[in-house]
């Protein structure tokens, strides 16, 4: 686990609606993955002056040929046969590239099943660490903590303010702060009161505003609130919680290719990232699912 400090996103309105994606389970490298679903979230994500994204594992599907999971009748018809040999590499610096134009909008990255086992399996430590480097953003491990600070400064654009730089005086300006878990989640939950079981789990075992948990591919919101009482214990608090499992690119069911989904009858689920909207003035923030 990682705690991650604090980034900064200034914006200027009291109206400003401020987007983070958290974009998982991608699957680049398999022929399952829903490219065009994929490039409209990336683009919407770098067009949009206010969204913003954190990356939470399972960028690429990682599985070489010597890996009991290996099928070639699942791989990218971009994949060659010579790219085999040095797998990691190569959908490492796909992905990277993929990500390119959004990397100075990335709150962190973190690594998913996926890469962890490929990267012990193959001795090639450290490969999505890499590119969190390469992107210039924090690393995050496979779960941590990090806080979004919210500073409203009059006049400014919204941006995300570069690692390591400091805000604005807080003298006369709004802040909001939410504190995240994310976690690229573990399990084999497939019916949908499974999945949420899975997500309540981590709401309730680690105290944050924001849970954000991946790896069973579904789009699902949660609201809960906590109760305690205030420092004096004069006045009962209620404290909110949202929690979302992130969704996922790759189909369960590919036209031309029988993939693991397919064989184990898994149940298709809806494609795409499930981006969460924050207005800061008002101190909100929701889901869309």
């Amino acid at each position: 686990m990682i705690a991650g400090g604090r980034r900064y996103i200034v914006y200027g309105s009291r109206s400003d609606e401020i987007t983070l994606w958290s974009l998982a389970d991608i699957h680049y490298g398999n022929r399952g993955v829903a490219k065009d679903r994929l490039k409209t979230d990336l683009e919407d994500i770098e067009t949009n002056p206010r969204a913003f994204w954190m990356g939470v594992g399972d960028y690429a599907d990682y599985i070489g040929y010597r890996d009991s999971r290996f099928d070639p009748e699942v791989i990218d018809e971009s994949i060659a046969v010579k790219d085999l040999g040095s797998l990691g590499r190569r959908l490492t610096g796909d992905v990277r590239e993929m990500f390119r134009p959004i990397e100075r909008k990335c709150i962190g990255l973190m690594e998913g099943n996926h890469e962890r086992s490929y990267e012990v399996y193959t001795e090639q430590q450290q490969l999505a660490q890499w590119l969190a480097t390469e992107l210039n953003t924090l690393w995050l491990g496979y779960c941590c903590f990090v806080d979004l600070i919210f500073v409203r400064h009059s006049g400014q654009k919204v941006k995300l303010l570069p690692m390591g730089a400091q805000p604005p005086p807080p003298h006369g300006h709004e802040r909001w702060g939410v504190r995240i878990f994310a976690h690229h989640g573990a399990g084999f939950a497939q019916t949908p009161g499974g999945k949420l079981n899975t997500l309540i789990r981590f709401m309730d075992y680690f105290q944050a505003d924001l849970t954000i948990v991946a790896h069973i591919h579904d789009q699902t919101a949660k609201r809960q609130s906590r109760l305690r009482a205030d420092r004096h214990c004069r006045k009962i608090v209620e404290i909110p919680q949202l929690g979302i499992i992130t969704g996922s690119y790759l189909r369960a069911y590919a036209e031309g290719a029988a993939g693991y989904g397919e064989r184990k009858g898994y149940r298709p689920v809806p494609l795409g990232a499930v981006p969460v909207k924050f207005i800061p003035d008002k101190r909100e923030m929701r889901a869309e699912v």
